[in-house]
């Protein structure tokens, strides 16, 4: 850990201790790997986890088993949402049924039961990157009176226009670059969470709202038209995205 780097705290709830002790030997296995430190509670019921966050404690991580008695994780995540909490949250089932569920709680993972260790350490590494753990994923873009270098992170998605593209950022700002349609793909694609959606838009999937028969509907309010026959291949990207987070 880097002198001077404030410990991460994260709480994992789980009801079933198989799962419990799974989480937090994968969390011990990462700390180990990764060279850094962080303070973990766990918790076996809802009510045991609630019982401290009303004493004051407060997290950076939050780590829910969404199948529990009672209030389930997805509840939880969502009173949390409702305080205005922004902190990660990373939701575990051992079905992937819920995922667009999980995300309208703005999760920020879905993981699947029985954790695989390359899933659940890509899903700490996303966690720590939305805390700013990491650097921004940066891309430089040539606009008319120079260079401008932006987070891709931000890119809510581009739009194609001949030999320019509308590149629609998530604080409202739009962008007329000087780029083809497939040199910004080459930019954005590999960040692993763009998509090229015909041959008009790019889209960030971090950024959807919803997904609709013709349509998609962004975070920031935008809708895009999407022909009915380039709608199923991106549902099933999209898809395939949620469970790789």
């Amino acid at each position: 850990m880097k002198e001077g780097a404030a410990l991460r705290r994260i709480a994992i709830l789980d009801d079933e201790k198989e799962y419990l002790d799974s989480a937090l030997a994968l969390i011990s296995a990462y700390q180990a790997e990764r060279g850094v430190r962080f303070l973990v509670e766990s918790f076996s019921s809802p009510s045991d986890f609630l019982d401290k966050t009303e004493q004051g404690a407060d997290y950076d991580i939050f780590f829910f088993d969404i199948h529990m008695p009672g209030i389930t994780g997805m509840n939880l995540a969502a009173q949390l949402r409702e305080k205005n909490t922004e902190s990660p949250i990373i939701l575990a089932s051992s079905s992937p049924d819920l995922a667009f569920q999980a995300f309208g709680v703005n999760a920020t993972h879905y993981l699947l039961k029985p954790y695989a260790q390359k899933d659940f350490f890509e899903a700490v590494d996303k966690a720590l990157r939305s805390l700013g753990a990491e650097h921004p994923k940066i891309v430089l873009l040539k606009i008319s009176n120079g260079y401008c270098k932006v987070s891709a992170d931000k890119i809510v998605y581009s739009e194609s226009d001949n030999h320019y593209q509308h590149v629609c950022m998530q604080n409202g700002e739009s962008m007329r670059v000087r780029v083809s349609f497939s040199e910004l793909c080459e930019k954005l694609v590999p960040f692993g969470h763009f998509y090229p959606c015909g041959k008009t838009y790019i889209i960030n999937f971090d950024r959807i709202d919803k997904l609709l028969a013709d349509r998609v509907v962004m975070e920031n309010g935008a809708v895009l038209s999407i022909p009915r026959r380039t709608m199923p291949d991106l549902k099933i990207a999209y898809l395939d995205y949620l469970k790789k987070i």
